[in-house]
């Protein structure tokens, strides 16, 4: 049973860390909260990212949010002005 509950603890670390990856944010991060709060790291990583004010702008191929100063978007690898 025991053996059973750190298997689970372990997928949900692992799942929340791909996730957050695919989505560009940090894995150990995700990883350790995976472990720790299991589906409500995994529901939280999935949800779209924030764009913050001034910071950040949407991609005008892709609509991705992506970082103000960039000059090649990470997503679609089309060039910005």
């Amino acid at each position: 049973m025991t053996s059973m509950y750190i298997l689970v603890t372990i997928i949900f670390g692992v799942v929340s860390a791909i996730v957050a990856r695919t989505k560009g944010r940090g894995m150990i991060g995700w990883f350790l909260a995976g472990l720790l709060l299991g589906p409500f790291a995994l529901i939280v990583a999935v949800l779209p990212p924030v764009p913050r004010e001034g910071h950040y702008v949407r991609c005008p191929a892709c609509c991705e949010v992506i970082r103000a100063e960039a000059s090649l978007c990470r997503y679609c690898g089309s060039h910005l002005e």
